[in-house]
C-alpha cells in the first residue's frame, strides 16, 4: 500500500524515508526526512520572501553589539582541525567573550576550551545548541536565502549581519566570505580590546564541521589568509594563534 500510495501521490514522505527499517534506524530515517522536509520548506519561504522584496531585521544591530564588545578581550574559535592538538583550552576561556562558529565543535576543553557566549552561523541549526554550549548570543552572518528558522528570528540576543557589509565585504575579497571572516570584519570596525583567533589556518588542515576540501569550498581562503594577515599588520588589537608546527 505504501509503494501504491507513493506512485499515485508522488508523497514527498514515501520518497524520503525508508520503508523497511527498525528501532534506531527508523527513528533516525524519519528524523532524517523530517529535516530534509524542513529544509524544503524553507527554500520555498525564503524564494517567497524575496519575491515580495521582505528582509528580516534583528534585535540587535550593529550598535547593540559594539556595545556588548566594547573594551573586552574576544577570542574567535574557529573549526580547523589543527585546533585539536592544542592546548589552547584556558587560554581560550580566559577572554571576556568566546565566539564559535557554525556547529561550534567542542572535541576537547584542552584544546578548544569549554565556554561560549557567541554562536556565529550561516547555516541552519538545531535550537538544543544553545543550550548545550551555554550560548547567549546568536549572529547569523550570510544574506539568507532561505527563510530562517522561526527559533533564531525569535532568539532575544539575534543579530543579523548587514547586507551591505556582506556586499562589501564581497567586493574586497572577490568572493564569497566565510562566516569567521564576517565576524573578523565586524569586529575591526568595533571598540573591543583585543580579538584573538584560534583555529584558523585557512582550510590547511581541513574543518572539523565539514567534509569539503579547501578546493570544493566556496570560499576563497588564501585571500582571507591576505585579508586577516593585513589586518593585523594595520590594527594591533588581533592576534592569530597558530599551532606550534605552524608558527
Amino acid at each position: 500500500m505504501r509503494r501504491r500510495f507513493a506512485e499515485r501521490d508522488g508523497s514527498v514522505l514515501d520518497r524520503a524515508c525508508p520503508a523497511h527499517s527498525t528501532g534506531g534506524e527508523k527513528l533516525s530515517a524519519w528524523s532524517l526526512c523530517l529535516r530534509k522536509i524542513e529544509k524544503k520548506r524553507l527554500r520555498v519561504l525564503g524564494a517567497l520572501r524575496r519575491l515580495a522584496g521582505l528582509q528580516y531585521r534583528s534585535p540587535l544591530g550593529e550598535r547593540e553589539v559594539f556595545a556588548l564588545v566594547r573594551g573586552r578581550r574576544v577570542a574567535l574559535v574557529g573549526n580547523s582541525q589543527a585546533l585539536s592538538g592544542t592546548a589552547f583550552g584556558a587560554e581560550i576561556d580566559g577572554h571576556d567573550l568566546i565566539v564559535r562558529f557554525n556547529s561550534a565543535p567542542i572535541p576537547s576543553v584542552v584544546s578548544h576550551g569549554a565556554r561560549t557566549d557567541i554562536i556565529a552561523t550561516s547555516i541552519e541549526l538545531d535550537k538544543s545548541i544553545m543550550a548545550e554550549r551555554g550560548a547567549t548570543h546568536l549572529f547569523w552572518m550570510s544574506p539568507p536565502r532561505n527563510a530562517l528558522p522561526r527559533w533564531i528570528v525569535r532568539w532575544p540576543s539575534f543579530f543579523l549581519y548587514p547586507r551591505e557589509s556582506h556586499k562589501a565585504l564581497c567586493a574586497r575579497v572577490g568572493n564569497r566570505p566565510t562566516t569567521g571572516l564576517m565576524v573578523i570584519e565586524l569586529l575591526s570596525r568595533s571598540p573591543c580590546e583585543a580579538v584573538e583567533l584560534y583555529g584558523f589556518d585557512f582550510y590547511r588542515s581541513g574543518s572539523l564541521s565539514g567534509t569539503q576540501t579547501k578546493a570544493t569550498t566556496p570560499h576563497d581562503y588564501d585571500t582571507e589568509e591576505d585579508f586577516v594577515l593585513g589586518l593585523m599588520a594595520s590594527d594591533r588589537r588581533f592576534a592569530l594563534h597558530r599551532p606550534v608546527s605552524d608558527a
